[in-house]
């Protein structure tokens, strides 16, 4: 079966780091730039018209304004977004972290990085480099940009995981086995570089990667 082509809509607001992106995005496979947006003002009726499945998004440390726009055009249309930011405000991530966006990458972050990034929320996973993830819980030293990239049955299992739910409980409520709990337990652990479900539980709720 032919894939289909996911079209981005792109609002970064520097000329020569817009270019740079949308030729990196022009040159996946089944990826393709529809548009580019210049001005924040242009943002929510250029998705509203042109319906992207993804918008890639430069957000800064004083766009409380464009923050403020993500979240209302959230609350309207479908698309994904992939969050590019430089921001070392953490109530700002943790606002983006509670919209629902699936994305945040840091300009930091390698070519190779941004791209599974961009591969990642549009196949509807999440992808938060550990820069994004070590400034919600407060480990201001982080300079590792390694991807954290749960699939969405992982985050199904660490929504309930924060619950209390035991792990018969999990495999009940999921209708898996116990031995695949497990395992997505384990793989949980591994890729949030986490040693403990204790310990999980906290991070889940400080960064805003579930709710409590």
């Amino acid at each position: 079966m032919a894939s289909s082509t996911s079209s981005v809509l792109l609002a970064d607001f520097q000329f020569l780091t817009r270019q740079g992106i949308a030729s990196l995005i022009n040159d996946l496979v089944d990826f393709n730039v529809i548009a580019q947006i210049e001005e924040p003002k242009e943002l929510a009726e250029s998705v509203s018209r042109l319906k992207p499945d993804i918008v890639v998004l430069d957000v800064s440390d004083n766009d409380t304004f464009l923050i403020g726009e993500i979240e209302e055009i959230k609350s309207k249309e479908a698309s994904s977004f992939l969050i590019i930011s430089n921001s070392q405000n953490k109530q700002s991530v943790q606002r983006l972290l509670s919209m629902g966006i699936k994305g945040i990458v840091t300009k930091n972050c390698s070519e190779e990085e941004i791209t599974n990034a961009i591969k990642s929320v549009a196949s509807g996973n999440r992808f938060f480099c550990n820069t994004v993830l070590d400034l919600v819980v407060g480990n201001e030293d982080a300079d590792d940009c390694e991807p954290t990239n749960l699939s969405p049955r992982e985050f199904d299992v660490l929504r309930l995981i924060t619950k209390g739910f035991k792990t018969n409980q999990i495999a009940d409520e999921l209708h898996v086995s116990v031995h695949t709990i497990n395992s997505h337990r384990k793989n949980i652990l591994k890729k949030l570089n986490l040693k403990s479900p204790a310990e999980l539980i906290v991070y889940a709720l400080e960064s805003g990667l579930v709710k409590s």
